[in-house]
């Protein structure tokens, strides 16, 4: 679980993401998006993402390659999660996309994702494959284990990144 972190790790932290960010061109990040199977059009788009900067007192702080950074360190730490995650949520659009039994078939497609998203969880929690196979009755727990990870993400995201507007405030 996330804990809240003090001002001074915060800046910290910050500053070395910032000093890790200048230190990588966005086109090294590109090159990672593609290599990792994404389209085109969408490794362009997190590509403009990475372009995103806010000034923060007298700061210039690259917050959109901070985030993607943190879901690279999130997708590389949690790998068969995100694989599973992708292929869990294209199942479930394609059940609901289905003409007129979509809306119908669509909670079952759902859970059908969550399945395919918790098994991959199962993955990178064993990954020698000495772990059981996923029943029924572990979804939910692995389905809070997955939100953890993915809230643990964000909000140390979000820590990290308003305890500079926070101290660009009171300066």
């Amino acid at each position: 679980m996330t804990k809240i972190i003090s001002m001074a790790q915060a800046e910290f932290e910050l500053a070395l993401m910032q000093a890790e960010s200048d230190s990588m061109a966005s086109s090294d990040l590109y090159i990672w998006l593609r290599e990792c199977g994404l389209s085109p059009e969408i490794a362009v788009r997190l590509k403009e993402l990475v372009n995103v900067t806010q000034r923060i007192g007298n700061k210039i702080v690259s917050i959109g390659k901070l985030i993607v950074m943190k879901l690279r360190e999130f997708i590389t730490a949690h790998k068969n999660l995100a694989i599973g995650t992708l292929l869990g949520a294209a199942i479930a659009s394609l059940v609901a996309a289905t003409p007129l039994l979509g809306s119908i078939l669509a909670p079952l497609g759902a859970l059908l994702g969550l399945m395919i998203a918790a098994t991959g969880h199962q993955c990178d929690k064993h990954p020698d494959g000495n772990g059981r196979r996923e029943s029924l009755e572990e979804l939910p727990q692995n389905l809070i284990e997955i939100a953890r990870a993915y809230f643990d993400l964000f909000i140390e995201t979000l820590q990290i990144i308003m305890a500079e507007f926070v101290s660009a405030k009171t300066s």
